[in-house]
């Protein structure tokens, strides 16, 4: 299928998680990165110009829809999203690992208000999904104990153990980030010289897609 490009749509919507109401994002699924053109670029372009005019959201959830079943009725499959944390300057994200962003849970209908409320995934077998609670929110870090939505977006890189040169001009990092996830990560290199493994820490893994030639001089 190739890797996928979704593109922040400006038309909020509204999101319950752990019982408070919040305005999200949406991302709609826009083009293969593979097949991408001037003209699509330029539509791209445009929209983040529009886009950069309001407030980036703390959280989006994508239009693709995926079926689930709940809890409370695991016999009976329902249409989810997933919802992403979002960083505050970015208007697109790729499907390939969400480009690191959080995966924060999914989204689910409720039929008699219409309105999406965040499940996350039980700790039985099957994967079905369970609202989250008030209390569960707060643990996980998703709202405040006075109801805001908190932002989670890139985990900043904690530390980097190697730099490795990879084909002509790319050097692979092996990485671990702040939510604990270990990996490699893909830098650019202009300059003939592989960045310094400290040279990563405390940026996102945006932050450091390439290298700058004067840090390399």
């Amino acid at each position: 299928m190739g890797v996928q490009l979704y593109l922040l749509d400006r038309r909020p919507t509204t999101l319950v998680v752990g019982g408070t109401s919040h305005k999200i994002g949406t991302l709609r699924r826009f083009w293969k990165v593979t097949e991408l053109n001037n003209a699509r670029m330029t539509e791209i372009d445009a929209a983040r110009g529009r886009i950069r005019q309001k407030p980036a959201p703390v959280a989006v959830m994508l239009n693709d829809v995926m079926e689930a079943a709940l809890e409370m009725e695991p016999g009976r499959s329902l249409p989810a999203h997933i919802v992403l944390g979002w960083d505050a300057d970015r208007v697109s994200v790729t499907d390939q690992d969400w480009e690191y962003l959080p995966v924060l849970g999914y989204a689910v209908r409720n039929p008699e208000t219409g309105i999406y409320v965040l499940h996350e995934t039980g700790e039985g077998e099957g994967g079905l999904l369970r609202p989250v609670t008030r209390d569960r929110a707060i643990h996980r870090g998703l709202i405040t104990t006075d109801g805001q939505l908190v932002r989670h977006g890139q985990p900043r890189i904690t530390t980097c153990h190697s730099v490795t040169p990879l084909i002509e001009t790319y050097a692979e990092a092996d990485c671990l980030l702040a939510d604990g996830r270990s990996t490699r990560i893909l830098t650019s290199v202009t300059s003939g010289r592989l960045p310094d493994p400290a040279w990563y820490a405390g940026k996102r893994p945006a932050d450091v897609k390439a290298y700058p030639m004067d840090r390399a001089a």
